[in-house]
């Protein structure tokens, strides 16, 4: 399981997303700017009840099966289970589809993407599953859960309230071409050259932020205690310095989805060092959202690498 921590055709400029002109009703078609935290997105009001779908879907005794199970081991019981969660994800990946279309935000355009896109093959794969196939899994809800907190700091306020103290960064030097939602590919079918550097990067995090378990993340900081506020205050730095091996870590990989996705983790956790002084507990969406999002790259290299 995951480490814990969360084509176009034609001519035109490679960093061009739709070079052929076709924007498949995309309304974030034209967003080609820096991956930032997103304050309003009218697509959060219908993926509430998408994803209360697969999940409701997914506690048919399917969570529990044990995964390391190739599907030639499975009872007659476990395939019904299997095949039933299979199905659900494709009616949630076929639902999806007009959220893709909806959002005017390149990055949430492309979560949605990858719901579609792992959904599907994660379908596709249970009639010969292997071990490696949960990945595929691991993925969807990886992508489901960052849209969902995504939403969450919005609803909570959170986004906009620390939005404003984060920089902005450079625009992304690769951009995915645009595809149509029907049509969604995974952002990864084969390892990135970035993929090794990913688990010992977050294992490292996790282990350089241990003190944060000590505090009750469902406490404002008005009442933390003077030792609690004194851990807090020392994971700031090693928080910001986390969100910059993120982002260049990101940056390295020429592919466009797996840059963004970096680059985007890295600014909600800024956000969060920022919000950590005068912490509510709405302000762990936005570390939420930035575990999501490399737990989300971590599963996809494993799913790939096999």
């Amino acid at each position: 399981m995951a480490v814990t921590i969360s084509v176009t055709s034609g001519g035109g400029d490679d960093n061009d997303p739709t070079p052929s002109g076709e924007t498949f009703g995309l309304a974030s078609a034209h967003d080609t700017g820096p991956a930032n935290i997103i304050t309003e997105d009218p697509s959060c009001a219908a993926w509430g009840p998408i994803n209360k779908q697969l999940a409701g879907a997914q506690r048919n005794g399917w969570e529990s099966i044990d995964r390391s199970l190739r599907a030639s081991d499975w009872s007659t019981d476990q395939r019904a289970k299997y095949v039933a969660v299979g199905q659900a994800m494709l009616d949630v990946a076929d639902q999806t589809e007009r959220l893709a279309r909806m959002t005017p935000h390149r990055t949430m355009r492309q979560l949605y993407e990858q719901v579609i896109a792992y959904a599907r093959a994660y379908n596709e794969a249970i009639p010969s599953y292997e071990p490696v196939d949960n990945y595929l899994a691991t993925v969807v809800a990886d992508a489901a859960s960052a849209i969902a907190n995504i939403c969450a700091t919005i609803s909570y306020g959170s986004a906009q309230a620390w939005a404003p103290s984060v920089s902005d960064v450079d625009p992304p030097s690769h951009l995915s071409p645009l595809q149509s939602p029907r049509t969604s590919t995974p952002f990864l079918v084969s390892s990135d050259g970035t993929c090794n550097q990913w688990e010992p990067l977050l294992r490292s995090f996790k282990s350089d932020t241990g003190s944060w378990s000590t505090i009750d993340a469902s406490k404002p900081a008005t009442q933390w205690t003077p030792q609690q506020r004194s851990s807090a205050d020392a994971l700031a730095p090693v928080i910001e310095n986390f969100a910059t091996d993120v982002e260049e870590l990101g940056r390295r990989s020429s592919n466009g989805a797996l840059q963004d996705f970096a680059v985007l983790a890295a600014q909600y956790r800024r956000a969060f060092v920022h919000a950590l002084p005068s912490y509510t507990p709405a302000d762990s969406y936005l570390s939420a959202v930035a575990v999501d999002l490399t737990n989300m790259i971590f599963d996809a290299c494993k799913a790939v690498e096999g």
